[in-house]
């Protein structure tokens, strides 16, 4: 559940906290917005990155054991595609990793339990060294499909999103670098590691129904069948 807390203050500037642990992000999220910071909050990359393509943020705080991803990949992901600054909330900060968290694009990486005072104050000069600058946003939607490698996440042509396995998402990969038409089976089978038998041939025709129900919901048909041969998209899928 995204939940949301309008303070005073820095009402222009606003701060996403993604924290899987609800008491632990509940906490901070209440300190900063007794500090007048415009905060809300996630508890996973999907949600995340949902939120992401509706609204508007300067600053993420991202611990690093979300359930459905790591946060250095979701550090890395925003810095690669969106203007948002990073910082990351890490449960045992050794020098190893602070250098890997700010690697992946992090401004500053705090041991958990955050110090909040320490942590309010870095917060609200990011914010006042931000200036005019333009609010970070993922732009999704636009009319086509995307495929997101960091997440496993598949967003439909009006922004909707769902969450690939690692075989749905090699699936959908393969059929979206693909040059021909479409995938045939044998390649299909092959590279998702399926035996050629009865039992491998099941497991992957379970994907392709999955999968059909997800792009459904996802915003309407995307896989269609090539008798004979296997499987390919009816609409143009980007990998981002």
């Amino acid at each position: 559940m995204v939940s949301r807390f309008d303070g005073s203050g820095i009402s222009s500037r606003r701060v996403v906290v993604v924290q899987r642990d609800p008491e632990a992000r509940e906490s901070l999220v209440a300190y900063l917005k007794k500090e007048g910071i415009d905060v809300f909050s996630v508890a996973s990359a999907l949600e995340l990155y949902a939120l992401l393509s509706q609204e508007e943020f300067s600053l993420a705080v991202i611990a690093d054991d979300l359930e459905d991803q790591s946060g250095l990949v979701v550090v890395r992901f925003l810095k690669r595609n969106t203007s948002l600054s990073s910082l990351m909330m890490i449960a045992a900060v050794t020098p190893k990793s602070r250098l890997a968290a700010y690697n992946a694009g992090a401004l500053a990486c705090f041991a958990m339990p955050v110090d909040y005072a320490e942590f309010s104050v870095l917060v609200r000069n990011l914010l006042e060294q931000g200036g005019d600058a333009a609010p970070g946003r993922m732009q999704f939607g636009g009319g086509d499909w995307k495929i997101l490698r960091n997440g496993w996440v598949l967003v439909g042509p009006e922004g909707a999103m769902v969450k690939l396995t690692i075989k749905e998402f090699e699936f959908m990969t393969l059929l979206a670098t693909a040059k021909e038409m479409a995938v045939p089976r044998s390649i299909l089978m092959e590279h998702m590691e399926y035996r050629n038998d009865i039992h491998g041939h099941k497991a992957l025709e379970a994907v392709v129904h999955r999968l059909r129900v997800k792009t459904k919901n996802a915003g309407g048909q995307l896989i269609e069948t090539a008798h004979g041969v296997g499987w390919g998209f009816s609409s143009v899928v980007s990998l981002v």
